[in-house]
């Protein structure tokens, strides 16, 4: 005996979203969020988009209106009022005749209501003296002993207006005399600039090859003497003539400068130097007097170089006959900050950061404070600059450039540590 399967399957549905087409000027649907009161059913709602957004972003920004003649509903969404779009609603409309169900975008705009007649109202408030007076009246009628006693005291310890009128003219000419002898903004910027210990420099330059003259960084009587020529004539270990040796940046520099064939003696005389004030940072401050330690350090340094070095680079404490000579930490730092000044000079203002950090012996951080005492600024690679360094990403990540430009500027200095 056989049996046909019963037909379970119910008509077909159609399914189909329908993306907004906001050219069109087709607009809807939306959900609204009425806080409290919602408007009738029949309250028509009109939809508005704000003239001034082009941005494919903002085209989609909406405003909803409706007034019932007491009350007015208003609603965006987007502004401060907008609700958190973490979730997306659509609206599902099923066309009867064809069975498809069509889906479409229904964004969720918050309504606001405003009662016409207090739209324009202004809040009263209330006057503090009147409230200090009426809290006043009630403590007397119904305040214990003590409530009475601390009105009393408030009484007798208020401000009297009248007999300060009397003195402000003194007090402000008081406060006016002393407000003079403050020196001004302009006037302690400039003492600060002064007082910086980098090389003399030229706030006013309009090219930056100008800022840091190569005479105010070496004297012309020291470029005359500064031993360069042992470097041209030692061909098989010409680094070996520097008075100091290890520092990666001046051996890398001065290799590439020997190798071409037509030399640049300004370069070279330039690393020269940068080794020479390297080499007379070393010395012990116990011994920048000791002759023979001094000699053993410097080498064949001219005379005329190491009496500037001093001059600059070295304080002579007062009262004091054995030890003429020291160094100071501002001492330290004017010395450095030559040292820098110089190498901007021979990487046309614009160096890495980081290729002078390991020969001096300094976190990378000390280093950048000092490039932007000298005014520079500490910038990140560009994206051109990350490909042509050929590092690793994380390589890239601590990778900076200091770069000296006009105007130039200095950091405003430091009020001291951030309240607690």
């Amino acid at each position: 005996m056989s049996s046909k399967r019963k037909n379970t399957e119910g008509p077909k549905v159609t399914l189909e979203y329908a993306k907004a087409d906001l050219n069109a000027g087709i607009e809807g649907p939306f959900l609204a969020a009425f806080p409290g009161i919602a408007p009738p059913k029949d309250v028509p709602f009109n939809v508005y988009k704000p003239d001034s957004e082009e941005s494919k972003n903002k085209k989609k920004r909406r405003i909803v209106e409706a007034d019932t003649g007491k009350v007015e509903f208003v609603g965006q969404n987007f502004g401060e009022n907008a609700r958190a779009g973490y979730c997306r609603y659509v609206l599902a409309i099923r066309n009867k005749e064809t069975d498809k169900i069509t889906f479409k975008d229904a964004p969720v705009i918050s309504v606001n209501r405003t009662i016409k007649t207090l739209k324009n109202a202004k809040p009263q408030v209330a006057n503090r003296e009147q409230f200090l007076q009426a809290k006043n009246i009630l403590g007397h009628t119904f305040g214990t002993k003590k409530i009475k006693q601390q009105i009393n005291s408030v009484a007798r310890n208020a401000v009297n207006v009248g007999a300060l009128d009397s003195i402000a003219g003194i007090l402000h000419d008081s406060i006016a005399a002393k407000t003079n002898a403050l020196p001004s903004k302009e006037s302690i910027k400039a003492r600060a600039d002064e007082d910086r210990p980098i090389p003399p420099f030229d706030l006013a330059a309009t090219k930056v090859e100008d800022i840091y003259k190569i005479d105010s960084l070496i004297a012309p009587s020291e470029y005359q003497v500064i031993p360069f020529k042992a470097l041209l004539e030692k061909t098989n270990q010409p680094l070996a003539a520097l008075p100091y040796q290890n520092s990666s940046y001046v051996n890398g520099a001065l290799t590439a400068a020997l190798s071409i064939s037509k030399k640049d003696r300004h370069r070279i005389r330039l690393l020269m130097y940068i080794s020479i004030l390297m080499a007379f940072r070393t010395i012990p401050d116990k011994k920048l007097d000791d002759n023979e330690t001094v000699s053993r350090i410097m080498g064949d340094v001219p005379s005329v170089i190491l009496e500037n070095l001093y001059e600059r680079f070295t304080e002579s404490p007062e009262g004091v006959d054995k030890k003429r000579h020291t160094f100071t930490p501002k001492s330290k730092d004017k010395l450095l900050c030559w040292i820098l000044a110089i190498a901007l000079t021979l990487e046309n203002f614009n160096m890495d950061a980081g290729a002078l950090t390991r020969d001096l012996s300094m976190k990378q951080t000390r280093v950048n404070e000092l490039y932007k005492s000298l005014g520079c600024k500490v910038n990140e690679l560009t994206a051109t600059e990350k490909a042509q360094s050929g590092a690793s990403n994380e390589e890239v990540k601590t990778m900076k450039r200091a770069i000296l430009t006009v105007p130039l500027t200095f950091p405003l200095p430091k009020r001291g540590p951030k309240a607690k």
